[in-house]
């Protein structure tokens, strides 16, 4: 409690005021009690000198000197006290402590100067002759008798004895202060401890709280009443409130982060000085720089795209909102949307969103890239067939030789834009449906023995020797006309791009819980560049090899779409000059127990 300084301020002013305040009646009083004391000595000197005037009044006028010392000095030991008896002239007649003969002239001594002028007289001052301070009354003794000459009986205490006397009384009075005193401070303590004990309370309380310790409130029930209660009770209401406020701010924040956490599109907030407030996984890796590392760090400390902080710039000047892309950045384009916050007053800051447009620009370049393909695949028949159409009209459908060629090479051109336009619908429709919407049990030995029988008389055209490899295969929930045209397309290009007198080997197998199909070649080979762009649409390896044996580069597409279709995959492995093996992977049933 001593430590407190609001204490300190009430306890110590408190306690000195008091002090000073028993100190000053202790003073007070002593002196009253010296003055007191002093008068009433006063007042029986004043008595004692008329009862020796009664005394000594026979002997005095009878000039009975020696008498009269005698006198003097038995009531001297009787009173106390000094007893001189002084002529009016001021000579000294008798005395009893000393010799009156070497007393001097007392004619001028206040007391007796005092009492020639008013009876009685008093002073208090150091002896001349016994050199003690004493007390003096003097009292004038006016004679009866005619012609007789007044005198004075002087009385004198020593003041040592007074003031022993004094002395023990101050102790009293002190010790009565002193405990007067201890009381005061005493109360004091008890209200100063009683007025601060609350406030310091207070002051404990809003510290704690000051510092985060949000449970801390005022004990109950206060003492207090009043104001002090009143300030008690708010500030465990405002407690709550403040922790419910925190509470909820959390909650809140919690929900803030856990939805930006499970955003696709980065969200990255920013004060006007372009320092991070908040940042999620997403806008760090579509823009490059670590989370974890990034907030409360200047903005230009982590984005390194000049066009991203160059908008920030802008639109904090010009407090519009901004969209751009910009990209690629660590392999990806990015849509990023710049604003301020809040939108209609002083801006505390910008909001940055950045969305993925990497799918959405490939799908554009796909776009392009089909257009111009599809563009480029019909130009090329179109262009034959017109050529050939103004040869034969300019009249050479009436040769013999020449028009029926030109007829079959317009007839071929047909069939290749017929195939072409098919495998466009056929990859349309596989790609409008990512998912079967029928499925029934397929046999798949069946369909690999249709497309082989399908494909025998071209691969018997170039002399390859066509062989299968079936085990039994469980039903597979399908598609039977898409599986068996996935598979045909498969044995199609390992009959056309594999040179006379070649091997194809055609297998169906179980493998763990997959169907795998399996068509295995010695023809020219898939360079390693390409492999990863077979499946493309348009793809091909060579352009000009490809249109002469009528492929329209749609078919390894419609293969990899089948197969999606049917939750599954296409693989291929290749090595130049030596022969391709691509392998189709249909998934088996859940409930077969090789899928298990």
């Amino acid at each position: 409690m001593l430590t407190s300084p609001f204490f300190r301020r009430l306890f110590i002013p408190y306690l000195l005021l008091t002090c000073a305040a028993v100190g000053a009646v202790g003073l007070f009083a002593a002196t009253r009690l010296r003055d007191t004391y002093l008068d009433r000595t006063q007042r029986a000197l004043a008595d004692n000198s008329i009862l020796i005037a009664g005394l000594i009044g026979p002997d005095l006028r009878a000039g009975r000197t020696r008498e009269l010392n005698d006198q003097l000095r038995r009531l001297g030991q009787t009173l106390h006290c000094r007893i001189s008896v002084v002529r009016e002239d001021g000579v000294v007649v008798a005395d009893n402590e000393a010799d009156p003969v070497s007393m001097g002239n007392h004619r001028t001594r206040p007391e007796i100067a005092a009492a020639a002028a008013a009876v009685t007289g008093a002073s208090i001052r150091p002896s001349a002759t016994v050199g003690q301070r004493l007390l003096y009354f003097a009292r004038r003794i006016d004679s009866q008798a005619p012609g007789e000459a007044p005198y004075f009986i002087r009385l004198a205490v020593h003041l040592t004895s007074l003031d022993a006397h004094l002395a023990v009384l101050y102790r009293a009075v002190a010790a009565a202060a002193l405990l007067a005193m201890l009381a005061a401070g005493a109360l004091c303590y008890y209200f100063a401890r009683r007025q601060a004990a609350p406030l310091i309370e207070l002051t404990g309380v809003a510290r704690d709280l000051a510092a985060g310790q949000l449970h801390r409130r005022m004990s109950p029930p206060l003492r207090e009443k009043g104001e002090i209660a009143s300030v008690a009770t708010a500030l465990n209401t405002m407690a709550d409130s403040l922790n419910d406020m925190i509470r909820q701010a959390a909650k809140d924040n919690a929900e803030l982060l856990a939805i930006l956490s499970s955003m696709s599109e980065g969200v990255l907030a920013t004060d006007t000085q372009q320092r991070i407030l908040l940042v999620n996984s997403a806008a760090a890796g579509l823009l490059g720089f670590a989370a974890q590392q990034a907030q409360g760090r200047f903005l230009n400390e982590v984005v390194r795209s000049e066009p991203v902080l160059n908008a920030t710039t802008e639109v904090l000047a010009s407090r519009k909102r901004k969209t751009f892309q910009v990209g690629p950045l660590a392999g990806r384009h990015v849509e990023v949307t710049i604003t301020t916050f809040p939108a209609l007053c002083e801006p505390d800051g910008l909001v940055i969103v950045a969305h993925d447009a990497t799918q959405s620009v490939r799908y554009q370049e796909l776009r392009k890239e089909f257009v111009a393909n599809v563009s480029h695949e019909l130009r090329t028949p179109l262009t034959a067939i017109k050529g050939f159409a103004e040869t034969l009209r300019a009249g050479a459908l009436r040769d013999d030789t020449l028009g029926p060629r030109y007829l079959a090479t317009i007839e071929k051109h047909a069939d290749q834009l017929t195939n072409l336009v098919n495998d466009l619908l056929e990859l349309s429709r596989l790609e409008s449906h990512p998912d079967l919407p029928r499925r029934v049990p397929v046999d798949v030995a069946s369909i690999v023995r249709k497309a082989v029988d399908l494909l025998t008389p071209a691969a018997q055209k170039k002399h390859h020797t066509l062989a299968t490899r079936i085990d039994p295969l469980p039903p597979i929930p399908g598609d039977a006309d898409y599986l068996e045209r996935a598979i045909a397309n498969l044995i199609d290009n390992a009959v056309k791009y594999t040179p006379d007198g070649g091997r194809i080997d055609v297998a169906a197998k179980l493998n763990g819980t997959h169907a795998i199909i399996e068509v295995t070649d010695t023809g020219i080979g898939i360079p390693e560049a390409d492999l990863p762009r077979i499946f493309e649409r348009f793809y091909r390896v060579d352009r000009s090899r490809s249109r002469e044996m009528g492929g329209t580069g749609l078919g390894l597409s419609i293969v990899k779409h089948v197969a999606q279709v049917h939750r599954g995959a296409v693989e291929v492995s290749s090595t130049p000059a030596a022969g391709s093996t691509f392998r189709l992977l249909l998934p088996l049933p859940a409930e077969l127990p090789s899928a298990q």
